[in-house]
């Protein structure tokens, strides 16, 4: 099923079972208090014994002209979610690491053609992954390469990508039916700063039962270092955290 009706699904199930659920409201900050936690946000304040924070993060875009709007009408974040929708199709791949190459000889399996645009002169993935990436026949690289801008059709789908090259500073097009960028994610969770304990790249970190640098507080998803970033992985870890609930609770 699609993702908007597995989250359909999920909701209902959570209601039927107790819980009350509360959506457009944004978190300003937890403060901990002796017996509690202070949950704040614009228009009120929650109290709670336990948190568990599972705000998943943010897809890193480009910001270049012509995403925003074209984002599901050809450009998409998730070869394995969208990907099906481009067999025996072309499709260009933007992004250097480990996810982008991945993602692209996914797509190389059922599509026509992959194009894996990249802005260094080296890709940033595995030698593993770069070294397979060479069995693809239907694979083309191009290298230092800045997109710079999606143009649409007369139907208001993807129809090419413009690009600069690095090293001639001259604009190229490429066409293709689709689009799919991986150059990272952004977790959400900048409302955590000062309270929780926060790796480099922003994801909070965990220990057993997934509870995190504050007692009584949790992550799970994709939210937390080390998540997978898949629908079945965010749900185990969410179960995870609730014996940790549990666990913190009892005592």
């Amino acid at each position: 099923m699609s993702g908007p009706d597995l989250m359909d699904r999920m909701e209902e199930q959570a209601t039927i079972l107790g819980a009350k659920i509360e959506t457009g409201i944004e978190i300003i900050k937890i403060e901990p208090t002796a017996t509690f936690f202070k949950i704040h946000t614009k228009s009120q304040e929650y109290r709670a014994k336990s948190i568990v924070i599972s705000t998943g993060s943010t897809y890193r875009t480009l910001g270049i002209p012509g995403e925003a709007e074209l984002i599901g009408s050809g450009i998409h974040y998730c070869a394995t979610c969208d990907g099906a929708f481009y067999r025996d199709k072309e499709v260009i791949v933007i992004g250097g690491g480990n996810s982008a190459l991945e993602e692209g000889m996914f797509l190389a399996g059922f599509c026509k053609k992959v194009t894996i645009i990249h802005r260094s002169e080296t890709f940033s993935a595995d030698e593993i992954y770069t070294e397979k990436l060479e069995t693809f026949k239907n694979i083309e690289v191009l290298l230092n390469k800045k997109p710079k801008e999606f143009i649409a059709n007369s139907e208001g789908n993807f129809d090419k990508l413009v690009y600069v090259d690095n090293e001639t500073n001259k604009e190229e097009e490429v066409k293709a039916d689709g689009v799919f960028t991986f150059i990272g994610l952004i977790p959400n969770t900048k409302a955590f700063e000062g309270f929780l304990n926060l790796s480099q790249s922003g994801h909070i970190l965990t220990k057993d039962l997934n509870q995190t640098s504050v007692a009584g507080v949790f992550a799970a998803g994709d939210c937390r270092f080390g998540a997978i970033a898949q629908v079945a992985a965010a749900t185990g870890e969410g179960v995870v955290a609730s014996y940790g609930i549990k666990k913190y609770l009892n005592k």
